[in-house]
């Protein structure tokens, strides 16, 4: 059987009943398996105001650009199709909602296009929010500081500048004291020789004297002998005051020797006793009062050595000292440190010299050892000394100086006692800086807690702060840390002066 064919009419829009009444619409259906056509009619009204009906007769002309319907075919079959209508397979099997136009694909370019621009906007806002939340993790966590400059003064020491400082093991509180270090130095040169000469010279060593006698200091007079227990006998060339001992542990000072007689016999050592001989009278001294050498004794020698023209021998000598007395200052500068202060003009050089000794192709080497005995004194006891040298009235605040490489000492007396057995007075000249020092932990256990606004009056407590600056962090507080620790102070460094 046939498949039937249905089709609509147009009304007409003329007509008598062109805008009246209601509109009849006419459906018509043919089978193929009659002859008779059957008409069903039914009247509706015409839902939209003020339009006219339109009728179009079959083989009427259609829109513009269609073919005129023949009127004796009457099938959709002939029904011209426009051409913005799109019949394109669906793929999926689905029913075009478009009109005959396709939706835009999920997989087409431009749909792509958008989905990365999302994307990409997605990560930069990520991002974005990555880097304010490092910003402000760097202003939480980043500590608050306080930036001083401590108080200065530029000083001019005169010549007349003297200091007086005492041995550390004797001193009382409240003075400028000093050690002495202590170093062995040797050195020699090689001098052309004329024939040979007779000679008788003394052995010479360093002692350590020691002092359990007494908590007061022990002196020992100019040429006091020292006995090895094989009887060899040495004397001290100057004077000697021994430290008091504290508690068990006893007063000591390091002194240079001569042999009582000459010889090479007398070039021994280390030993381990020393007694004195002139404190028998006192058996409890004798025995409290000892000395023992921790190197060998040298320079005993009698007999026949190869002669050196006096002028010559003296020349290399005090070319040997010379290089020695280099050596010696470089090694005081080198103690120089923020905690002490070491001027090489009062380092004290004991010279010994050494047997002299024949050289291959006839030649005699000299030979000097010296005995460098460097005073160091407390870098804030002398800065504090100084300070009320030239300000009496000044109150202890704690102090120090810069620059005291460019100062020049001179001991005041040539014939001061040997360093360490006693006070020793010096002049110092030449320009320094003073500069206050600043406690930084007090400071920041001081501000811990405190408001902004209270800033200034705690930092007027502090003598030594010349100018302060704070940033609080983080920026939206107002107040430092309770925590003393997550104040950070910086201090400031100042020139010294030219």
């Amino acid at each position: 059987m046939a498949a039937k064919d249905y089709f609509q009419d147009i009304l007409s829009q003329s007509g008598p009943s062109a805008g009246k009444g209601p509109v009849k619409r006419t459906f018509n259906a043919a089978s193929d398996d009659s002859d008779d056509n059957t008409n069903f009619s039914a009247d509706t009204e015409d839902t939209t105001a003020g339009r006219t009906p339109v009728r179009r007769e079959l083989g009427e002309e259609g829109p513009v650009g269609q073919a005129p319907v023949p009127s004796g075919e009457r099938s959709i079959r002939n029904i011209t199709v426009s051409p913005r209508r799109s019949m394109r397979p669906n793929p999926l099997g689905m029913r075009n909602s478009y009109s005959g136009i396709n939706p835009p694909s999920s997989g087409s370019p431009a749909a792509n296009k958008e989905g990365n621009s999302k994307r990409a906007w997605v990560w930069i806002a990520a991002a974005v929010s990555l880097l304010v939340l490092l910003l402000l993790g760097l202003f939480a966590f980043r500590s608050t500081k306080v930036t001083i400059t401590p108080s200065s003064r530029q000083v001019v020491f005169q010549e007349n500048a003297t200091f007086t400082a005492f041995p550390q093991t004797t001193a009382s509180e409240g003075v400028l004291t000093y050690t002495v270090v202590s170093n062995e130095l040797e050195d020699s040169a090689v001098v052309p020789s004329s024939g040979t000469e007779n000679v008788s010279e003394k052995a010479s060593g360093n002692l350590v004297v020691y002092n359990e006698y007494s908590s007061s200091p022990v002196r020992l007079l100019k040429n006091t002998r020292f006995a090895t227990p094989d009887g060899l006998v040495f004397r001290a060339p100057a004077s000697i005051t021994i430290p008091g001992k504290k508690g068990n542990t006893p007063g000591s000072i390091t002194v240079t020797v001569f042999a009582d007689q000459p010889g090479a016999e007398y070039n021994v050592g280390p030993i381990s006793k020393f007694t004195l001989p002139g404190l028998k009278s006192s058996a409890d001294m004798y025995a409290k009062v000892y000395a023992r050498s921790n190197a060998p004794f040298s320079g005993g020698f009698v007999g026949s050595r190869p002669a050196v023209p006096a002028g010559a021998r003296e020349s290399a000598r005090a070319e040997i000292r010379g290089r020695i007395e280099s050596k010696a200052r470089e090694a005081a500068k080198t103690l120089s440190t923020d905690t002490s202060t070491v001027f090489p003009d009062l380092i004290q050089i004991t010279y010994t010299s050494l047997p002299e000794t024949a050289e291959a192709g006839g030649g005699v080497r000299i030979q000097e050892k010296a005995r460098i005995d460097i005073p160091v004194f407390s870098a804030p006891q002398f800065a504090e000394a100084a300070h009320k040298m030239l300000d009496p009235e000044a109150t202890s605040a704690g102090v120090s100086i810069l620059a005291t490489d460019t100062l020049t000492a001179r001991r005041a007396s040539s014939s001061d006692p040997a360093l360490g057995s006693s006070a020793i007075e010096f002049t110092v000249s030449g320009n320094a800086t003073i500069v206050w020092n600043v406690d930084s932990a007090a400071l920041a256990a001081a501000l811990a807690g405190r408001e902004q606004s209270d800033f200034q009056n705690v930092v007027k407590g502090f003598a030594g702060i010349q100018e302060a600056r704070a940033t609080i962090q983080p920026f939206w507080k107002s107040s430092f840390p309770t925590d003393p620790d997550k104040i950070r102070i910086l201090v400031k460094p100042v020139s010294a002066a030219q």
